[in-house]
């Protein structure tokens, strides 16, 4: 029986976000740069990927480019001797240009241009993931300079993102698509799976693991050797709340993973949301202020167009803070009550959240949100013709 530890990453206090901030001067950033911003700290991206490889040291992590791409995040793992997912000709360009190997790297974006294909296989990028038959036409030409791995569909409903329901073969299909693609001539030496975003426990991935364990011995057993797995990504992070610590999946994943190892096939991962998402502070200024519903509304520089676009599209919360009550001078206590924080566009829909525990604030007061490192920055626009937030490497 797997035995899992107990233990919780939370969501950073005051306290501690006054700990962080206290060697940056968050006033004369704002003074240089304006609002909104983003900080980004590069160390902190590889502390992150550090922790994964410490952790779970027989599964090699490919950091997922598509959570945070910008330059500096990339190099600190690339200065880690890292590994790279990369899933478009943009993020093969971004990754390439930072000199890392194309052997570092794995497309996996399991449905794509043959164009795509053709552009990443002359960058030297050699294993690439499908999950359906068509797909395989698309390496047409390059047979013999690709290798390939099916992703199959685990569907995990109580996963923040079920990442199963776009993508990902059936498992009962697995034989037939890997004769269409040996009768292509196209060999496939892994399978793939995503157990889901932002995992509330390990128990889905255990048992995405164990079934891809048993389609492995299957296909052994017709002649089809597997050599590597990739288990996806899903650690999750606290937003607005405790969520389990790396800590208490580890030890689970490297007991249901052992007899693959052993076996002499390679584990990889891809982490995304994990490695970024601590890594950047939001820094948003308030512009205007009302009442309506008996309830305060701060009108902020940023909004779900903007970086907390991560609200929209990936269903979190992030917790926000009043800037003047966690690194005052004075540290004077002031009474908090439920608030609302909307974005600047004229979109009734932008509105971040309606129950910010906040002071009182005025124009000018700046706000501050953690771990919004992860699908921000990457999934904002500027609708309504507002700049994206200023990143800012601290």
């Amino acid at each position: 029986m797997t035995t899992v530890i107990e233990s919780t990453w939370a969501v950073p206090t005051p306290v501690q976000l006054r700990g962080e901030l206290a060697a940056i001067d968050l006033p004369r950033l704002v003074e240089r740069h304006g609002t909104p911003l983003l900080l980004l700290d590069p160390a902190r991206v590889a502390q992150q990927y550090r922790v994964l490889r410490r952790a779970l040291p027989d599964v090699r992590p490919y950091y997922a480019v598509k959570a945070l791409s910008h330059r500096a995040a990339l190099a600190a793992i690339r200065d880690e001797d890292g590994f790279f997912d990369v899933a478009s000709p943009g993020e093969v360009a971004l990754v390439g240009g930072l000199g890392v190997a194309p052997d570092r790297c794995i497309y996996t974006h399991p449905v794509k241009k043959a164009a795509d294909v053709a552009a990443a296989v002359r960058a030297g990028i050699r294993t690439f993931v499908f999950d359906n038959e068509r797909e395989l036409d698309k390496f047409a030409g390059v047979e013999d300079r690709v290798e390939l791995m099916l992703r199959l569909e685990y569907r995990t409903p109580d996963a923040l993102i079920d990442l199963s329901y776009k993508y990902g073969a059936r498992p009962d299909d697995a034989l037939d698509l890997l004769r269409a693609a040996s009768r292509r001539g196209l060999r496939v030496t892994g399978l793939s799976f995503h157990p889901g975003s932002q995992l509330a426990s390990v128990e889905p991935l255990l048992r995405d693991i164990r079934h891809a364990a048993m389609l492995i011995d299957c296909l052994a057993e017709v002649g089809i050797q597997i050599e590597v797995l990739d288990i996806g990504g899903g650690l999750p992070v606290p937003y607005d709340g405790a969520v389990p610590h790396v800590d208490s999946f580890v030890s689970a994943i490297e007991e249901e993973i052992r007899p693959l190892t052993r076996r002499g096939i390679r584990v990889i991962s891809e982490p995304g949301r994990f490695v970024a998402a601590p890594a950047m502070l939001a820094v948003a200024a308030v512009v205007g202020v009302g009442r309506r519903g008996g309830m305060p509304w701060y009108y902020l520089d940023d909004g779900l167009y903007g970086s907390f676009s991560n609200v929209l599209s990936d269903h979190v919360h992030p917790t926000i803070y009043a800037y003047d009550t966690i690194y005052a001078d004075d540290a004077v206590e002031r009474d908090v009550v439920p608030s609302v924080l909307a974005g600047p566009t004229c979109d009734s829909t932008d509105v971040i959240t309606t129950g910010a525990m906040l002071p009182a604030l005025d124009v000018g007061d700046l706000v501050v949100a953690p771990f919004m490192g992860a699908y921000t920055s990457v999934t904002a626009c500027e609708f309504n013709g507002l700049p994206k937030a200023t990143v800012v490497v601290v």
